[in-house]
């Protein structure tokens, strides 16, 4: 399934359903959010510096 990004360096990611929750990248992570049904699943790219 392709799941769009919302910040970060990606546009999109290819992924397995069911799709893992965070995807660790150079920067930071997408972190999953899946409200509502699958189609409108997305990631949102948090940085490093949010994380600490």
């Amino acid at each position: 399934m392709l799941i769009w990004c919302e910040g970060g360096p990606s546009m999109g990611r290819a992924v397995q359903f069911p799709p893992p929750l965070e995807i660790g990248v150079e920067g930071g992570m997408y972190i999953l959010v899946d409200d509502g049904p699958p189609e409108e699943w997305h990631y949102q790219f948090v940085s490093d510096a949010d994380l600490a």
